[in-house]
């Protein structure tokens, strides 16, 4: 101790200004050592706090942001797979729609004979050029018998549905899918009528006239649904052979056919399994995805495994010949899917083959006791999670990094300082310069542990020091604002999927704007009243109606219904009335109406690729006369008010506008009273079912209105209409728009 106070003070001769001076120096460099260690300690301790501060707010922000992009992508591959299993629903009971109309058309023929001139069916053996459909017999009778009374007279009147079964199958052929399906029926007396529009006539000729379908899985279990009560529902058969295509199943929709409460037969929709296979290939977003349907017994129906690149799902592909039931798979994970799938469940879950990991989402098809799954590799669900992950990472690196060379700075730049003092301040103003550049460090300490609690909101007060510390504070707190709109933006979807629901509704505006709304619409015209309505479903559809006067003298009314829904449908409902009525109104006289019609038909039949089609009633009235000339293409039959009571007006066979292009069409005309009342609706009407899948028919709807008083307004008359379909449905969903016009002549 001695030696070093000795040190200090010195020795021997020395001035005693030298020897203060040399104590002075001596304490600074003491001090400024002392406040050199306490600081780097005090530094390096917040910068490690604020470094693990900073790590911790990364690795919540992660865990946090990746949960949420998790489960959002797992919401999102159950409401895909979702839309495809309602799409293959809705793709069924299309097929159902056009059975149910062969159904109508045959009741109609039995009910009324009288309407309906005899119509010769062709052998296919015999078959013609410009020949639809041919005529096939079971073997439990031979082709002698069909010339006998009884069989012969039921060959030529259901000889009148030919047309109609060429016309659906046309209606489905599509080369990038299928040639086209098969429609027919099959009597109980041996007699079946099929049309199916791909087949040649060399093919048809060569074909075998007597094949047993009365045999077949087909017949059997329509009729077996049928005995058992199941009368106005569709029958999906299971697949089965038709004895011709031995390795290829066949799919079919039919319905009973009864006639006065007997079992006369099955109308039928037949189509290769293998043609189905377009419902889950073309659903198929990528060739890292795998759809494919099971049924009941777990066997594979359709799959996509054919463009599919996931070849760990081999077993998956569709095999017809005995092919295995995958809840006895070796895969014991699929196994379980597959048999989760097989009762009807829904789900996702994550699996792993061939040390690979994939999620596999599924949801029945209920109709049809199916059951659709979709394989996707795992990166489908995990990646946007991992790029999250990726990018929070980097951001936290980034600010470690920023934060460590912030830190050098700061130290070095408090070393140099330290210099300084050693030279020019005393003990006392060192003391308070070390507490000067120690309390900032530690008031950043303090907001950094505000944000580690959660709070990504709050902000770091800036210290106001003029150096590195402040921009250290100002770097922590664009890293919170980065955070905040980075996990805003996972709430974007949600606001996309909203602003499409309300393009869908201004495309539902927009559509009913197109239609008359103003009535009465001719104040000044006292010949006629005229009302209308449309109760569109709850998709845009394609139902419209129109009147228009010609000249002062002729009134013209319209009423149409476009095949399908949505937005196509919609166009091609706005293209029709504006096309038809151009026509109309360059018509020099009203005998020139079905001639107009023909030109909107070629019109419509242009660049028509999706093949869409619209039935028409058009009619023109002669306001001095009562004169009705009238045109019907392919609609519902109107009804007439005429002597004290609703009559339906004759059938027009007439094939529906945007089909044909070389079609026909004629005209009719009648005489309209004063107080006879023209009504005319869509099969919104008619077709309206309720819980029980019972229609509201022709018949039901002309016992209503013979009903009502017929002098009464017409806008009550639609009302009264409305409110009888209201009460025939009994709270079931509205299917189709309903679309009614009424005109009373006044004279």
């Amino acid at each position: 101790m001695n030696a070093l106070i000795n040190l200090i003070i010195g020795r021997g001769k020395m001035t005693i200004e030298k020897r203060i001076t040399r104590v002075m120096l001596s304490v600074c460099i003491v001090l400024m050592i002392l406040f050199s260690c306490v600081t780097f300690i005090g530094v390096s301790n917040s910068k490690d706090y604020a470094k693990d501060i900073s790590q911790s707010i990364g690795h919540e922000a992660l865990e946090t942001s990746s949960e949420i992009l998790r489960e959002q992508k797992q919401k999102d591959l159950l409401y895909r797979i979702e839309e495809r299993s309602n799409f293959i629903i809705s793709e069924m009971y299309d097929f159902y729609s056009d059975v149910k109309l062969l159904e109508r058309e045959a009741q109609e023929i039995n009910q009324h004979p009288e309407n309906f001139r005899p119509r010769p069916v062709r052998l296919g053996r015999d078959f013609q050029e410009g020949d639809v459909a041919a005529l096939r017999y079971a073997p439990f009778i031979s082709v002698e018998d069909l010339s006998t009374p009884q069989l012969s007279n039921e060959i030529v009147m259901l000889g009148n549905l030919q047309d109609l079964l060429y016309f659906l199958s046309l209606g489905y052929r599509n080369p990038d899918f299928w040639d086209a399906p098969t429609f027919g029926i099959l009597t109980e007396s041996g007699i079946g009528i099929m049309a199916d529009s791909a087949v040649t006539l060399e093919q048809w000729r060569s074909s075998n006239d007597s094949a047993d379908f009365w045999n077949s899985d087909l017949y059997k279990e329509t009729k077996r649904a049928w005995l058992e009560g199941k009368k106005n529902e569709p029958v999906f058969t299971s697949t089965y052979s038709t004895g011709i295509n031995l390795n290829h199943g066949v799919f079919s929709c039919s319905i009973p056919y009864e006639v006065n409460g007997e079992f006369k037969g099955i109308f039928f929709f037949s189509i290769l399994m293998d043609e189905l296979g377009y419902l889950v290939e073309t659903a198929t977003a990528n060739k890292d995805e795998l759809n494919f349907v099971l049924n009941a017994e777990g066997k594979v129906l359709l799959s996509s495994q054919g463009v599919s690149t996931l070849k760990d799902f081999d077993e998956l592909k569709v095999v017809y010949d005995n092919p295995p039931d995958i809840r006895e798979s070796n895969t014991t994970a699929l196994a379980e899917i597959a048999k989760k799938m097989s009762v009807g469940e829904k789900g996702i879950e994550e699996i792993e083959l061939n040390g690979n990991q994939y999620y596999i989402a599924y949801a029945p098809i209920e109709p049809l006791r199916w059951s659709l799954g979709v394989v996707l590799t795992a990166n489908e669900v995990t990646e946007t999670v991992e790029e999250n992950r990726t990018i929070i990472q980097n951001l936290t690196e980034e600010k470690v990094k920023t934060l460590d060379h912030r830190f050098i700075v700061v130290m070095v730049s408090m070393l140099v300082i330290a210099l300084i003092i050693w030279t020019l301040v005393t003990s006392i103003i060192g003391r308070n310069l070390a507490i000067k550049f120690v309390k900032p460090i530690k008031d950043l300490s303090e907001g950094v542990r505000d944000i580690a609690m959660g709070n990504f909101k709050k902000q770091i007060e800036v210290v106001k020091t003029g150096d590195e510390i402040e921009s250290l504070s100002t770097t922590f707190n664009a890293m919170t604002i980065d955070l905040q709109n980075y996990i805003a933006n996972l709430n974007a979807v949600t606001a996309e999927r909203e602003r499409m629901a309300a393009e869908l509704d201004v495309a539902k505006n927009i559509q009913r704007s197109m239609l008359p709304q103003e009535f009465p619409p001719f104040p000044d015209k006292t010949e006629f009243d005229i009302y209308a309505t449309m109760e569109a479903a709850k998709e845009v559809g394609g139902d419209f109606y129109d009147f228009y006067l010609a000249d002062e003298n002729h009134l013209v009314v319209t009423i149409a219904d476009v095949s399908g829904k949505g937005i196509p449908a919609a166009l091609f409902m706005m293209s029709s009335k504006t096309i038809l009525k151009n026509f109309v109104l360059m018509a020099n006289t009203a005998d020139d109406l079905a001639a107009a019609m023909t030109l909107a038909n070629q019109q419509l039949c242009q660049n028509n690729e999706e093949l869409m089609f619209v039935t028409i009633f058009l009619a023109m009235l002669d306001l001095k006369t009562g004169k009705l000339i009238y045109v019907n293409a392919a609609h519902n039959s109107p009804l007439i008010y005429h002597n004290g009571k609703y009559e339906y007006l004759p059938r027009i066979k007439a094939f529906a506008p945007g089909v044909r292009p070389k079609a026909k069409y004629e005209q009719a005309e009648l005489q309209m009273d004063p107080g006879d009342i023209l009504y005319l609706y869509t099969d919104g009407v008619t077709e309206a079912e309720n819980l029980n899948e019972e229609l509201y028919s022709n018949e039901r709807l002309q016992e209503f209105l013979n009903t009502t008083d017929s002098t009464e307004p017409l806008e009550e008359l639609l009302a009264q209409v409305r409110q009888s379909i209201k009460d025939h449905v009994n709270g079931a969903q509205q299917s189709d728009d309903i679309t009614m016009l009424a005109l009373r002549f006044k004279g």
